[in-house]
């Protein structure tokens, strides 16, 4: 298939993320084009805007904030043939767990990144989640860092009216057991878009396999596919 993928990371990560998560759902064929998440969400979504501006998008997928971005974009007029909202962490108004977000980059200026790494490493050893935060975190220095987590936090998502707008299929993705990314809100946002498939991912799935959130978005659009 040709035309572009869009893929977008998280607040605090980095495009190769993003492409490890959701690599597995891009058409073959697309050329994968990593959208850099820094900054406030208004600026990924013109950032959304210029990519797209010029090309075909078959598949516009984004992670936590990345996800937001996506969603803001299509619910704006941008066009894609189908999208991938994976691991939403709010609807709307920046609520409480934007306020988690707000208090780890508080943290990052007080103690460093290092240290705050080492006290998630002691509290959950092992988790995959900790190892790509690492991974994405090496990117910034812990300016930098703190700053990409309070623009996070200080931006809105997508409002259910605005989600219900956008016509085109979207695989939403939820990572069970995730308080960061409840599932409650991925369930909305499947709720609410008109033509969505809501699938829920282990939380220890993606641990061996990293591109189990991928490929279970591209189940869910072959679904969509399918009932249309």
């Amino acid at each position: 298939m040709t035309g572009i993928a869009l893929l977008v990371h998280g607040a605090g990560s980095c495009p190769a993320t993003a492409a490890r998560l959701l690599g597995p759902a891009v058409p073959a064929g697309a050329a994968v084009v990593e959208v850099d998440a820094r900054g406030h969400v208004e600026d990924v979504v013109a950032r959304l805007a210029d990519h797209a501006a010029h090309a075909h998008v078959v598949l516009a997928a984004g992670v936590s904030l990345g996800a937001h971005a996506v969603a803001l974009w299509a619910a704006r007029g941008g066009r894609a043939d189908s999208l991938v909202l994976a691991m939403p962490a709010w609807t709307g108004p920046a609520g409480p767990v934007a306020g988690l977000t707000a208090a780890t980059a508080a943290e990052v200026r007080a103690r460093g990144s290092a240290a705050v790494l080492a006290g998630l490493r002691a509290a959950a050893a092992g988790d995959w989640v900790v190892d790509e935060l690492a991974r994405g975190w090496a990117e910034y220095d812990d300016d930098a860092l703190a700053a990409a987590l309070e623009a996070a936090a200080a931006s809105p998502g997508p409002t259910l009216d605005e989600l219900g707008g956008v016509d085109v299929p979207a695989a939403v993705v939820a990572l069970a057991d995730d308080p960061l990314h409840p599932a409650e809100v991925a369930a909305a946002w499947a709720a609410a878009l008109p033509h969505a498939a809501l699938t829920v991912v282990a939380r220890g799935a993606p641990g061996p396999d990293r591109g189990a959130l991928g490929r279970a978005a591209r189940a869910a659009l072959g679904r969509l596919s399918a009932s249309r």
